[in-house]
């Protein structure tokens, strides 16, 4: 995922507490304390701590975050980040160095599963947990 698509940053200094939802790029560089949900990309700089929800179209994570990460897409974790929640998504990238407690979870062609009506032998097989 390219940096120079960012359309908006968190600055490094900048401590922010609530909701936030948006559509593109945002690049959290501060403190953040609450929930994300967007159809969009979000970036976890080294700088970061992140406590609170993510539920996105995809991740990237460089930073701290203290809360359970969903992307749509794709979860990329980096060296040296640490992670204490689960991470869920159909493809999770986890580079060398990183500290992970929780769970991670891949469905793997998560828009043909119907959670209701599968049996759990075939969820079982969907399913991959690290």
């Amino acid at each position: 995922m390219k940096k120079d698509n960012i359309i908006a940053t968190l600055g490094l200094n900048t401590v922010f507490n609530g909701n936030l939802s948006f559509n593109d790029f945002l690049t959290i560089k501060g403190k953040y304390i609450g929930t994300i949900t967007s159809g969009g990309t979000l970036y976890i700089e080294d700088s970061a701590l992140f406590e609170g929800n993510i539920n996105v179209k995809n991740s990237v994570i460089a930073g701290q975050i203290i809360g359970d990460v969903t992307a749509e897409e794709k979860i990329e974790v980096l060296s040296n980040s640490v992670i204490k929640g689960n991470l869920k998504a159909p493809v999770i990238k986890i580079a060398d160095g990183v500290e992970i407690q929780g769970r991670c979870q891949m469905i793997q062609d998560a828009d043909t599963i119907d959670i209701f009506s599968t049996t759990v032998n075939q969820l079982k097989k969907s399913v991959t947990i690290i």
